[in-house]
């Protein structure tokens, strides 16, 4: 009874509301058609309409996206939908924005904004948010952007978003709670995240505070000590407060390092059958009683899997199971080999390069599409792809294809900002005097993966320029090719009046034959002309009768003379960073022959090596040694001949061409044969970030061996031997490492030149 009481007050409260209208209008279009927004009505002429059918409308209505604003207005007998059109965007513009480019911010508007799109105001929120995000990202954590918007007839509007960008939020300090194994400086070089330092001008963007680099270096700490014995270490929280001036940071790590664990065994188990574990236990570098490194472990683990699947064992993978002994603070290590579902790869993405071309990214591949899932191949992928310089970051990722046997992969690269960088230096030595270069390097040219350089070097006697391209995969084949360019003159107005000049072209390639050894080929035309200063200098020259062996050098070396160069260069390198190398080593061979046209022949052979040894956790010894031979056929002259000193590499403590043979005016000739062999102690003089080394060391060597007639020039094969020390920045501000080399001769001939200092920058 009482169910169907509140029904008809229900029923009879309804009737009293509803309405009817004999006409419904809209009010207020400009851009919309009313046929567009029709179907929107619930409420039909001369028909009964209540709230619940102007909810409705009203809903509908909203639903098209069309307008800002709707009213209902009932004038008589009839119903106003009177209507705010939404504006239309004209232009969108930023100003004030340095850090990030106008395209940059466009495209993080997706959409949601932008030119002849109708405008929704609550959307400003949201855009606003991400493009505070990307500021802060970037290391503008004060950063302010207002919207300004702009109205014009035709209800359109200009948004303009006003960008105060502010000082980049920078490093203050950074501090450590709990550790006890390892100082504050130490952990401090492990990180991406940087304090504010005079010395690190050039790099100003490593002090700056980017929350993303917290998470990379709590991670870069984790693998440390989990890699020096301590398994359970974990870093529980960081925190980040702002110094009172609002401008920087102040990062604190909070670790919890726990105990130090010993390996107490390592077995390795298959549980494959037609594999042996015994076949493998060869790759196993990590042994009972050393200390606990998670990273060995794990590296070994992928050099077994890499192993199995060079061999055609694709589906097959190596999984870790690691026991601790929490009373002996002990780990027992067992590696199995197992087998995984067979899968194949459906599908390849690539995905983050915005510059770099997908072939460019795609020829670095060890896997394609139909090929099978191949761990191995996958990870040398991936470490191919990271040695190309052009990526932060590079990660792989698998999702399920169209059937269960098929996976597709997805390969996410992160692109650094900059692949072209400034490079400088400085060179001083007695016989070309003070001077440097400047120079430009382009190492990913329009994404196609090509490097240009072009650098132009200076001195009080020497100057020039060099141009250098080269393609990694010339015309989409494997192996390298480039072009170097060359023109320089060399003034000896004062020293025997004359100027050299030379104009060099040499196209080369480049290919990888394995892992870790490369073969270059080169052929070099040199077009070089020595010229009188003046005729006064020629006439003193033409006094000099026929007979007197300085007549014959000087013939030699003056008038033009093309050297066409064919070399094969084989390096073999197992070092283990190209910058700092502290274990491993390198060798080079080289053959080369002038005599392919032109007018000078020879044939040149040379050997060179270093080795590397870490003595300690801060000492690393290195040797490096080098030798050469050169079989003169016609027209040599001094420039293709041996010398030593006076690059801070070779006999320190002479200089430029100061050992080896020399004319009775004290010029340099050249040798026909060389060695050297140094002995050095390195050890680290500041933090691994900014690489600067100090060195000891004891050079040995001789250049020796002339055509000429020994009443006319002065020789000797005589071991020379120079000690000292240098100062070594691999690192250094201008994009080169520079060396400041003390030598000091402790045997020498008479007619060598010392030099006690040098100042060296290298390009490479």
């Amino acid at each position: 009874m009482k169910k169907l009481l509140a029904t008809l007050i229900t029923c009879t409260f309804s009737q009293l509301h509803a309405d009817i209208v004999e006409k419904v209008e809209f009010q207020g279009l400009d851009r919309v058609e009313p046929e567009a927004i029709e179907d929107c009505l619930t409420i039909k002429p001369n028909k009964n309409y209540d709230q619940s059918d102007i909810d409705a409308t009203l809903k509908a209505l909203f639903s098209k996206d069309f307008f800002s604003y709707i009213k209902f207005i009932k004038r008589d007998r009839v119903l106003i939908i009177k209507c705010t059109e939404k504006p239309m965007v004209d232009k969108v513009a930023f100003e004030g924005n340095d850090a990030a480019s106008d395209d940059m911010l466009k495209n993080m508007l997706n959409g949601r904004v932008g030119e002849g799109r109708l405008f929704s105001l609550h959307i400003i929120k949201d855009i606003l948010s991400d493009f505070l995000a990307a500021y802060k990202s970037l290391g503008y954590c004060s950063a302010k952007i207002t919207p300004r918007i702009i109205r014009h007839p035709g209800n359109k509007i200009d948004i303009v978003f006003e960008v105060k960008e502010g000082p980049k939020t920078t490093i203050k300090k950074i501090l450590f709670v709990g550790n006890k194994t390892f100082s504050d400086d130490e952990l401090k070089d492990l990180l991406s995240t940087k304090e504010e330092k005079i010395w690190r001008f050039w790099d100003y963007d490593s002090h700056v505070f980017r929350e993303d680099r917290i998470e990379v270096d709590v991670e870069a700490l984790t693998t440390f000590y989990k890699s020096k014995g301590f398994p359970f270490f974990v870093v529980t929280s960081t925190s980040t407060e702002t110094d009172f001036d609002k401008k920087s940071y102040f990062c604190t790590f909070i670790l919890e390092e726990g105990d130090r664990y010993n390996i107490k065994s390592v077995i390795l188990e298959s549980k494959v059958k037609n594999i042996k574990a015994e076949d493998f236990k060869k790759y196993i570098s990590v042994k009972s009683g050393t200390v606990y490194n998670e990273s060995l472990i794990n590296a070994d683990k992928e050099i077994i899997r890499d192993a199995i699947g060079m061999k055609d064992n694709p589906f097959i993978d190596v999984v870790v199971d690691i026991k601790y002994d929490k009373v002996s603070k002990t780990a027992d290590i067992k590696y199995f080999i197992v087998k995984i579902p067979k899968a194949f790869i459906e599908r390849i993405e690539i995905v983050g390069n915005t510059v770099t071309l997908d072939k460019v990214i795609r020829r670095e591949f060890s896997v394609y599409e139909g090929d099978a899932y191949n761990v191995y191949k996958i990870q040398r992928t991936v470490e191919r792809l990271k040695s190309m310089g052009y990526f932060e970051d590079v990660q792989v990722s698998d999702s399920p294809g169209s059937t269960e046997d098929k996976k597709n992969l997805v390969i996410t690269v992160k692109e650094k900002e900059n692949t072209a960088h400034l490079r400088f230096g400085l060179n001083m030595s007695d016989a070309d005097g003070l001077g440097g270069f400047v120079g430009i390097v382009e190492n990913n040219l329009m994404g196609t993966g090509r490097t240009v350089s072009a650098d132009v070097f200076w001195m009080q006697k020497h100057y020039g320029c060099k141009f250098d391209v080269f393609d990694p995969y010339f015309m989409d084949k494997d192996f390298g090719a480039g072009l170097s360019f060359g023109v320089s003159q060399y003034d000896r107005k004062n020293v025997d009046g004359s100027v050299y000049r030379s104009v060099s072209l040499s196209p080369y390639i480049r290919y990888r034959i394995r892992d870790h050894l490369w073969h270059r080929i080169a052929y070099t035309i040199t077009s070089c002309k020595r010229r009188w200063w003046s005729k006064e200098e020629k006439k003193l020259y033409d006094k000099v009768p026929d007979h007197v062996g300085i007549k014959r050098i000087m013939k030699d070396e003056y008038g033009k003379y093309v050297t066409s160069e064919a070399s094969s260069t084989l390096i073999y390198d197992k070092t283990d960073n190209s910058y700092e190398p502290r274990n491993g080593y390198d060798i080079s061979f080289t053959n080369a022959f002038s005599g392919v046209g032109g007018n000078v022949s020879y044939l040149k052979t040379e050997i060179s090596g270093n080795f590397y040894y870490p003595l300690s956790k801060r000492l690393t010894f290195v040797t490096n040694a080098s030798i050469g031979y050169m079989k003169e056929i016609k027209n040599t002259r001094s420039g293709n001949r041996y010398a030593l000193g006076g690059d801070g590499e070779s006999m320190r403590g002479f200089d430029s061409c100061g050992v080896g043979p020399k004319d009775l005016q004290g010029d340099s000739v050249g040798g026909n044969k060389y060695w050297t062999l140094s002995f050095m102690v390195k050890a680290p003089l500041s933090t691994r970030e900014m690489g600067i080394n100090g060195v000891v060391f004891l050079d040995f060597g001789s250049a020796w061996g002339s055509k000429y007639d020994k009443s006319s020039i002065r020789d000797s094969s005589s071991i020379r031997c120079s000690t000292g020390m240098s100062i070594e920045w691999a690192r250094s501000p201008i994009g080169i490492p520079i060396k400041f080399v003390f030598g000091f001769p402790l045997k020498k001939k008479p007619f060598d030149e010392k030099q006690t200092f040098t100042l060296a920058g290298f390009m490479q």
